[in-house]
């Protein structure tokens, strides 16, 4: 085989055919003229037909050196004896698109570890050509990874914001691989149980949910996925646990004076929100400090760590409900309003929680993919379509790249 038409097939995937000239483009692109060696095929039967007429047409086949590679070659239509005049098979692009496949496989793979922009410039293409390759063969891929979608037994439910102004995704992974599977837009019920009917077949033998408190994401799982054990998400009490010991210090420093404030929210704020065991010499020091001067402050560090203390997995289903019950009853009597609210909040629920000490999983993982897509958000300045959205998030953060055949 001649070294030019080796170069096409092993570089460039192109076979039968043979290179008669190449040009440069504005110093970004390289046009190679290229012409059709072999017999004319049907594209739709494939059968070798006589050409009809021709026209000459330009395809992406690759990148070199931060140059985008173009061909460009006659096109036949055939008369085929079966089909008609048809379009000839040329094994230059699939369909319609103008690139070769082998550019797309390529393709998503660095916009996985890239932005657009840098791809753009390292195919030496323009953005735009860049975002439509990148959503094309991500949504044909998206088509065989969703008939293929393997049954996922444990399922974590979370939400993440992607864009401004309180507008949220709903997302949700297989807890056991820590992969997303589906991304919806929205958090309301109607959107959840919209990615349950998506995900019908690979959900039909989920038996545990992950959660957080968030009311919608349980009524939904609870209408789709009736068999299916809620757990509530341990890591999410403790935050809302924070959150009013956080509020109670507050309200506690508004009656103080300027000085008194400042020294309060130096000396006391962060201890209050760290758990017993993660306590340095500093911190143990500002403690017993907190405990002699302020006795409230230390009362409400010391209630923090018995309800922590609680989700020890050494504990009994039925040895948690005790201790919860009673913390709730505690804290009844206190003179504490937010922490009275949480406890409200944790009794109402606690069944789910119960749950927690049969199947001690969490959404830490998800909370992980959260810590991703955030990345992802701002590595791109957002993103304008929802629907290309999600194909990055399950691009970057779930099964879709397992199901394209380039390997380097």
């Amino acid at each position: 085989m001649p070294l030019q038409e080796e170069i096409l097939t092993k570089f460039f995937g192109l076979e039968n055919y043979e290179l008669k000239s190449i040009s440069v483009i504005n110093s970004t692109k390289l046009l190679c003229r290229i012409e059709n060696t072999g017999p004319r095929y049907c594209g739709q039967c494939g059968t070798v037909s006589a050409g009809y007429d021709s026209s000459e047409q330009e395809f992406l086949v690759g990148t070199l050196n931060a140059k985008s590679v173009s061909v460009i070659t006659k096109i036949y239509r055939v008369r085929c004896h079966f089909c008609g005049i048809v379009t000839e098979r040329h094994g230059l692009s699939e369909g319609k698109k103008r690139y070769s496949p082998e550019v797309g496989r390529v393709l998503v793979r660095y916009t996985e570890k890239l932005d657009n922009k840098a791809v753009a410039e390292l195919f030496g293409l323009s953005e735009a050509s860049v975002y439509r390759i990148d959503r094309e063969e991500l949504e044909s891929l998206l088509e065989r990874y969703q008939d293929d979608l393997s049954c996922v037994k444990k399922l974590s439910v979370d939400e993440a914001a992607y864009k401004r102004g309180h507008n949220y995704a709903s997302i949700l992974s297989d807890f056991e691989k820590g992969k997303v599977i589906w991304v919806e837009q929205g958090r309301k019920q109607a959107d959840c149980e919209k990615a349950y009917k998506t995900l019908e077949s690979a959900l039909s033998e989920t038996n545990t949910v992950t959660m957080d408190f968030w009311v919608p994401f349980e009524n939904a799982t609870r209408t789709m996925l009736p068999k299916a054990k809620i757990v509530y998400d341990r890591f999410h009490i403790s935050r809302l646990l924070n959150r009013a010991i956080e509020e109670e210090r507050r309200a506690y420093q508004r009656d103080l004076s300027k000085d008194e404030r400042k020294y309060i929210k130096r000396c006391s704020r962060w201890v209050l929100l760290r758990r017993e065991k993660n306590l340095t010499d500093k911190h143990r020091d500002h403690l017993e400090e907190l405990k002699q001067a302020n006795e409230r402050l230390y009362t409400l560090y010391l209630l923090k760590e018995d309800f922590l203390d609680i989700f020890d997995p050494e504990l009994t289903r039925q040895q948690a409900c005790r201790q919860i019950v009673s913390w709730v009853r505690d804290i009844r009597k206190l003179d504490f309003a937010s922490l009275k609210r949480f406890a409200n909040s944790v009794l109402k629920r606690i069944r789910a929680i119960l749950d927690w000490f049969r199947e001690p999983i969490s959404n830490a993982k998800a909370e992980g993919i959260n810590n991703v897509i955030k990345t992802l958000l701002k590595r791109a300045y957002g993103y304008k379509n929802f629907d290309y959205f999600r194909l990055k998030v399950l691009q970057k953060c779930g099964l879709l790249m397992n199901y394209t055949t380039h390997t380097f």
